[in-house]
């Protein structure tokens, strides 16, 4: 490439819902997608859209370690875990199974961690201990038949479920490790409450860090799929109850905005 250039992220998010505007409007904009929950405060006009120079229409940003992985990983380790033999105890009665594997199998990046040898020598010892072995017979199946990530795919699957549904289920039909788990949307709402708090109290920091009132937000633009999670939208959205509210493209914004941005500086 002989001309490279660069756009903030909260202004290519809000570009493509820029085109529609017929005033100014200051807007949230709300990217909440896998890994990271991102927030701005940006003005945005049909005047402003043809500048270039952008950088002094973001009056805050932030944003939390926080998205759709950790609801996954939460709901898998509250609903699925326990059937694969978390929070049981030992034989004796003295402890508990270690956490630590049900975690791994929990959390998509690892996996991975599961499947070595020396993982399983020591489930087949958890095993041994067991009062329920049956259940820890389950957990092993599935790392023998590397059914991880697909069971990670199951609980978001059914997280996705919850948008709409009052209850979803994870079904796993893997031969000698069956079994179903339901999930209701008050479920998903309690598992996640505290993290969703984290992600309401940072969008009122940038309220403040923007220096401007919640009533002065005309606009929330909302964007990546963890905004469909209704209790996010909503603990959200009360905090700027005045505002309307735009559905972006719930993949694509950024890289839609991006797209807009290039053809507008290289025609």
């Amino acid at each position: 490439f002989k001309h490279i250039a660069f756009q903030f992220e909260p202004i290519a998010a809000a570009l493509d819902y820029e085109q529609k505007v017929t005033r100014e409007e200051l807007a949230l904009i709300i990217d909440m997608g896998g890994g990271t929950s991102d927030f701005s405060i940006v003005r945005v006009s049909p005047q402003r859209s043809r500048s270039l120079d952008r950088k002094d229409d973001i009056l805050a940003s932030r944003g939390v370690h926080i998205g759709g992985t950790d609801f996954d990983r939460l709901l898998s380790i509250a609903h699925v875990m326990p059937q694969l033999g978390y929070l049981t105890p030992t034989k004796d009665g003295k402890r508990n199974l270690p956490a630590s594997y049900f975690i791994d199998l929990a959390t998509w990046q690892r996996i991975n961690l599961v499947y070595t040898a020396k993982a399983m020598t020591h489930l087949r010892q958890i095993r041994y201990e067991a009062e329920r072995a049956d259940l820890v017979d389950r957990f092993i199946h599935i790392v023998e038949h590397r059914y991880g990530h697909a069971l990670a795919a199951l609980v978001e699957k059914a997280k996705i479920e919850l948008t709409d549904s009052s209850s979803a289920d994870v079904a796993v039909k893997l031969p000698g490790a069956e079994f179903a788990a339901e999930i209701t949307r008050s479920g998903l709402d309690a598992t996640i409450a505290r993290d969703i708090e984290r992600v309401t109290a940072t969008v009122a920091q940038t309220i403040r860090d923007a220096e401007v009132r919640p009533s002065d937000i005309t606009a929330v633009f909302l964007t990546g799929g963890s905004t469909a999670i209704p209790l996010a939208r909503r603990e959200i959205l009360s905090l700027v109850p005045q505002a309307s509210v735009i559905e972006g493209d719930m993949f694509g914004s950024v890289g839609l905005g991006l797209a807009l941005d290039a053809q507008r500086k290289f025609g």
